[in-house]
């Protein structure tokens, strides 16, 4: 009987194992959208750490983006500044930094000339794993 269970068990673990992507290349190529909110802790391949946000004082919005990588690697990080029009979110302006050791962090003051809602929308490239994040939405 213990045979039997133990010979089932293994055809169950390998049909799961058949099944499940291994490939590295399948995991870096995916996209992962997250931000503004509570309780989301994904798992990434290549990244340890993402994070986006936007302060508004005055009118001035200071626009922040940060990646970290679980080892040194190339990180390009692309930031756009975004205002809500209508029901699409718009890019105003934007802008791209990279580095080749693992982590970069960027910080961007833009003036606003608009009311409205506005967002950080960025984009990651952590060693070819692709990851936005959308950060809290603030209104000027």
């Amino acid at each position: 009987m213990k045979m039997k269970r133990r010979l089932w068990m293994s055809l169950v673990l390998a049909a799961v194992l058949a099944i499940m992507p291994v490939s590295s290349s399948y995991a870096a190529t995916r996209t992962v959208q997250i931000g503004g909110e509570a309780g989301i802790d994904p798992q990434y391949v290549n990244a340890a750490r993402i994070t986006a946000d936007l302060v508004i004082s005055g009118n001035n919005a200071h626009v922040y983006a940060s990646a970290i990588a679980k080892r040194v690697c190339r990180v390009t990080v692309t930031m756009r500044l975004q205002r809500k029009e209508g029901t699409s979110w718009v890019t105003k302006v934007s802008w791209v930094g990279s580095s080749t050791t693992g982590s970069r962090t960027m910080g961007e003051d833009h003036t606003l000339t608009q009311r409205g809602t506005y967002r950080t929308y960025a984009i990651f490239d952590v060693d070819g794993e692709k990851l936005t994040y959308k950060s809290t939405s603030r209104v000027y």
